[in-house]
């Protein structure tokens, strides 16, 4: 795929373009349309957004003697929920103006979503972490 697509850029945008409508259209069909609430999805999307795209973009934008191993991905995973906790838990997320908030803060949810969202965050982080270091030890023995 990945030297069809630099020999052809302008359906690498095309196929891009569908990737993402494809993988939003797939999550809020998943969730029942209304994509971001309760709080506790936002993990769940920011998940199945990120790790689709980092896939699309593995297997298509880069040969394959470079394409990411299953240390990277789970690092992408350790990265992707210790921001996102760290984001949704302080100041929520913004628009890319700065001025309207699409997600409020995590403190400001009721008591039962708060302990849902940690949850997720915190076993897709640990899940991550214990997998990696399996894949470690694996590796030096």
């Amino acid at each position: 795929m990945y030297d069809f697509f630099q020999r052809h850029r302008f359906i690498e945008g095309l196929c891009g373009w569908a990737v993402l409508m494809i993988l939003v259209g797939v999550f809020a069909a998943l969730v029942g349309g209304n994509v971001l609430f309760p709080i506790w999805r936002v993990p769940l999307f920011l998940n199945f957004f990120a790790l689709g795209g980092f896939a699309y973009v593995n297997v298509t934008g880069e040969p394959a003697d470079n394409r990411m191993g299953i240390a990277d991905w789970l690092n992408r995973i350790q990265w992707i929920n210790g921001l996102g906790l760290l984001l949704h838990g302080t100041i929520g997320f913004y628009a890319r103006n700065g001025t309207r908030q699409i997600v409020p803060s995590l403190w400001r949810a009721p008591v039962g979503d708060v302990v849902i969202t940690l949850g997720i965050y915190i076993l897709l982080f640990t899940g991550a972490t214990a997998l990696a270091w399996i894949v470690k030890h694996n590796r030096n023995h």
